[in-house]
């Protein structure tokens, strides 16, 4: 048999043509090279998107459940969110002690999507945390600067990721942060409403190797807290193209500043799905709240001088 009469008989070429072909496809009738082709591709496929899943709870893992965490905590109140808009995603969040009284948090973003954001950001968080918890004189800023030469080490996809880092003195509520980049977090005290916390730290890292981070500092009074997202919630779209912004999470935040972290989480998480309607997510989004409670026992921040005489005598003993 000629390879004419096999590709007639394969695709019906002749009088009948494409035509003929596309309409037997489409009830089902494939050509018998075509189906077996067809038919051995679902397994890659299967396998590619079980995959993907395992991946995706493998990434979730990474994070820390922070009510199971913390959930005896007094002294302080954290909540946090992170919900990929793939199967996997670059966005990530920290925390944890790094000593008795003093609580390290941290929420990136990695340039792209995908795997190959993912796997940058597991690469990221791990060097965070290395690096914070191996730092002898914790310092938000310092500690940017290293992540900053060490996470740039081997980027060969010459990918960057935003950063803000916070380290909160539960003792006193002071609070030391680094914003590489990163949106700007939102601060509100009991009475208040909710404010942009400013600080030009500096650009994201492994954008400019050998970068000088500083850190800023802020006071937080009792029930006072930060919120700290990704672009992910302030530039979610509609069905009409249109972004959910500042503007309405502000909003937002302000008819909620009196909730406990984990309720205003869950109140931004649900009003960004309730804004974006039927529309696709187009980045990942993340979410995370802490509230200074006060000193512990119920008294009056110390001083300064206080805590060093604390030092001094543990340092004695």
């Amino acid at each position: 048999m000629g390879p004419a009469v096999q590709l007639a008989q394969c695709g019906e070429l002749g009088r009948g043509g494409r035509l003929e072909h596309s309409q037997r496809i489409r009830h089902g009738q494939l050509p018998a090279g075509l189906g077996h082709r067809v038919r051995h591709r679902h397994p890659g496929k299967q396998a590619g998107e079980g995959e993907l899943a395992a991946a995706r709870r493998i990434q979730l893992g990474l994070l820390p459940l922070p009510r199971a965490l913390f959930s005896a905590e007094t002294r302080f109140g954290l909540d946090a969110l992170l919900e990929p808009a793939r199967t996997v995603g670059g966005d990530f969040y920290d925390c944890f002690m790094i000593d008795q009284h003093r609580l390290f948090f941290v929420v990136g973003d990695v340039s792209g999507k995908g795997l190959p954001a993912s796997l940058f950001m597991a690469l990221a968080k791990a060097l965070i945390k290395s690096i914070a918890l191996r730092t002898e004189n914790p310092d938000p800023g310092a500690m940017l600067v290293r992540a900053n030469a060490e996470v740039g080490r081997d980027n060969t996809e010459s990918l960057f990721v935003t950063v803000f880092a916070g380290l909160l003195d539960t003792r006193t509520g002071n609070l030391a942060f680094c914003n590489a980049g990163h949106a700007a977090p939102l601060a509100c005290a009991p009475e208040g409403a909710p404010e942009i916390v400013e600080h030009a730290g500096g650009p994201p890292l492994c954008v400019i190797e050998g970068f000088e981070y500083p850190s800023a500092h802020r006071s937080l009074i009792r029930g006072e807290w930060l919120c700290v997202v990704t672009d992910g919630v302030t530039e979610a779209m509609n069905p009409n193209g249109e972004f959910y912004g500042a503007a309405r999470l502000m909003e937002l935040l302000e008819r909620h500043r009196s909730e406990a972290p984990a309720a205003i989480i869950a109140a931004v998480a649900e009003d960004v799905r309730r804004f974006a309607g039927t529309a696709e997510q187009s980045d990942d989004l993340t979410l995370l709240c802490v509230r200074w409670n006060g000193a512990p026992g119920g008294g009056l921040a110390p001083k300064d001088d206080d805590l060093l005489d604390e030092t001094i005598e543990i340092t004695v003993r």
